[in-house]
């Protein structure tokens, strides 16, 4: 026979919710039962745990495969164990159970209904979940292998702090094979990590996580990506937003609507829906992208009903008057005509540079208009000169259109097309890449 180890959670929900505190202090040594509900209506592989007839709480959502590997390995229905440890606050008991075998291949998680449901539009998946899966990886090699120390702290103490940010079944059930195995090391140092994150197994959908990842994903983020700016292909997307719209409400059990209800009750759905990463991902980045467009109406935020983080989202999608887009171009302009670079010798120092700014403006910015047919060099400096950057501005590089017609292979083509070498192209890949990263912050992509 051996020992398994299973967390319970929720015991300030259950029958015991009146006297929780007491409950658990006096907890060492009750026989519970561990009992799957599929009946539940907030999560189908919810396991039940009961003394006698008296509901005391639910398996910790981490440690519920590993219930369902055993039940089928034993072909039971239940399991029984004796409390062996507890966490006063948030309130948690370790069962610990005897087993024959367990058959660790077994995946109880139907994901049928995600079989039809797609989304093609473009991946907008935040960095930090992307770090994190890497991490991850890396963690449990690490591991694997009989690291050293310092190599498995390293990345177990970032565990800590960011592993809530990702609700998908995949970390949830990589959370228990983490804890089991930095348990089982020697050094205090990972077993200390390992004791957070059990301790951690009764907060992991408290309201102040949610929120604070709830404002990661659907503001940090996507202020983010609007002031560094998105691949050009990301705008091949605006003539199909009501088509990828409806491909997000059709996602299974509503959840994109429940998004839109409240995006902070909106990840306890995802948690508790066990949502594979291969169905969640594409749909935060729908979400994302959405929030961009100004596609999303929200109706509450958590709880409390705060009205802020809706007003931070609204803003997101917020556009620029063509007036206000052009002062902005000019205050570009102005700042980088009399930069100077880490020696102090300006950036701009030649007047053939003009045809990069050309360049960034009518392509990137469509100063002119978004035809092929608006782009044009004449008209480009007549603008340029009505702005104040002509012959007679106040300006050493000032805007000359037989300077910029020198150079059309630069102006007349988009940044990102242009092909060369030497010190000239050089010069006007740094003139364009700073007016780009400026446009960037004061207007955002486009």
């Amino acid at each position: 026979m051996n020992k398994l180890r299973i967390d319970v959670v929720g015991l300030s929900h259950g029958d015991v919710r009146n006297h929780w505190q007491e409950y658990v202090t006096e907890s060492i040594g009750k026989k519970l039962t561990l009992q799957p509900q599929p009946d539940n209506i907030v999560d189908r592989y919810a396991v039940r745990v009961r003394e006698g007839l008296q509901n005391i709480g639910h398996v910790a959502v981490t440690d519920q495969h590993v219930v369902y590997q055993v039940l089928k390995a034993s072909e039971r229905e239940r399991l029984q164990g004796k409390v062996v440890e507890f966490v006063e606050e948030p309130p948690l008991l370790t069962v610990e159970v005897d087993v024959a075998v367990v058959d660790s291949d077994y995946d109880d998680y139907d994901d049928s209904a995600y079989a039809d449901w797609y989304y093609d539009g473009i991946p907008l998946l935040p960095r930090k979940m992307e770090e994190l899966g890497d991490m991850i990886i890396d963690l449990e090699d690490a591991l694997k292998d009989e690291a050293p120390k310092d190599e498995i702290l390293a990345m177990a103490k970032i565990l800590i702090k960011e592993h809530l940010y990702d609700a998908s079944r995949e970390m949830t059930r990589k959370r228990y094979w983490l804890e089991q195995q930095l348990s089982q090391r020697p050094e205090p140092e990972l077993q200390a990590i390992a004791k957070q994150l059990r301790e951690q197994k009764g907060m992991l959908m408290r309201y102040v996580n949610r929120e604070q990842v709830a404002r990661h994903l659907f503001i940090e983020w996507p202020t983010k990506l609007k002031h560094q700016g998105l691949a050009d292909y990301h705008y091949t997307y605006d003539n199909r937003l009501n088509e990828l719209e409806e491909q997000l409400h059709a996602f299974p059990n509503q959840l994109y609507d429940k998004f839109l209800t409240d995006p902070v009750d909106f990840l306890r759905e995802v948690y508790y829906k066990h949502v594979s990463r291969r169905y969640l991902f594409p749909l935060l980045s729908g979400i994302v992208l959405m929030i961009l467009k100004g596609r999303v109406q929200i109706e509450r935020w958590g709880r409390e009903g705060d009205t802020e983080p809706i007003e931070q989202i609204k803003k997101l999608a917020s556009k620029l008057t063509e007036s206000q887009r052009e002062e902005k171009m000019k205050e570009a302009l102005s700042e980088l005509l009399i930069k100077n670079d880490a020696h102090g010798k300006p950036i701009i120092c030649q007047k053939n540079q003009w045809a990069a700014f050309a360049s960034i403006l009518m392509f990137d910015y469509h100063l002119l208009g978004s035809s092929k047919e608006d782009v044009d060099m004449r008209a480009f400096c007549k603008k340029m000169t009505d702005w104040g950057f002509g012959a007679d501005s106040k300006y050493k590089v000032f805007c000359d259109y037989d300077n910029v017609s020198k150079d059309s292979d630069y102006a007349l083509f988009a940044f990102k097309d242009w092909n060369g070498g030497g010190a000239k192209h050089q010069r006007m890949m740094v003139a364009a890449t700073e007016l780009r990263d400026l446009l960037r912050k004061k207007i955002g992509y486009n």
